[in-house]
């Protein structure tokens, strides 16, 4: 729990002792943080869909539906870190000459996305502020700032896990994150079609 902390605001110092731990441990530890974050995004979902939550509470299959939709978005979660992400990255990074395995890769990846977890906070927070106090307009715009910096954020601590864990300069590390503002361009593009 101490690393989940520290990555914040403590890089590279969590990604060195990271680097010193067994591949099975990082490999449990990245299971657990994806899943923990999955479980975050679906019981998002579940908050966004709903006006207010005595719907939710209206029906016990409501209920299960939810929680059913929050466990699957935690394997989805699991899916996408820990396996789609991590081959397209290591794939990359290795033609860029990492030294890194692929549990290194994963642990990258899973530690890098802690933040996210702030934005999806900031986003149920504001959901639930009432259009009197503050209006859709105001909240647009906090959630995109603080999303867009958070999204930095991210970015840079992946970026710092390849530059330790692949035993590459900042400058490959950089490259090699590059994969991912490209997979967004593409969902954009597809999406505004």
């Amino acid at each position: 729990m101490n690393k989940v902390i520290q990555i914040l605001y403590k890089p590279t110092h969590v990604f060195r002792q990271l680097d010193e731990m067994f591949e099975e441990d990082l490999d449990t530890d990245s299971n657990l943080i994806a899943s923990v974050f999955g479980c975050l995004v679906g019981l998002y979902s579940v908050v966004y869909e709903f006006e207010n939550l005595n719907e939710i509470l209206s029906g016990w299959w409501l209920i299960v539906a939810c929680l059913i939709g929050i466990l699957v978005s935690s394997g989805l979660c699991v899916l996408m870190y820990n396996y789609i992400l991590t081959y397209i990255l290591f794939g990359f990074g290795k033609l860029l000459g990492s030294k890194g395995v692929l549990s290194d890769t994963k642990t990258a990846i899973v530690y890098s996305i802690i933040p996210i977890t702030f934005a999806v906070f900031i986003s149920l927070i504001l959901k639930l502020i009432p259009e009197t106090f503050l209006d859709i307009k105001s909240q647009y715009w906090i959630l995109r700032i603080t999303s867009n910096l958070i999204w930095i954020w991210t970015m840079t601590i992946l970026a710092i896990g390849f530059k330790n864990l692949n035993k590459y300069g900042i400058f490959k590390a950089v490259i090699n994150v590059l994969p991912l503002p490209i997979i967004g361009l593409i969902i954009l593009a597809i999406r505004y079609l």
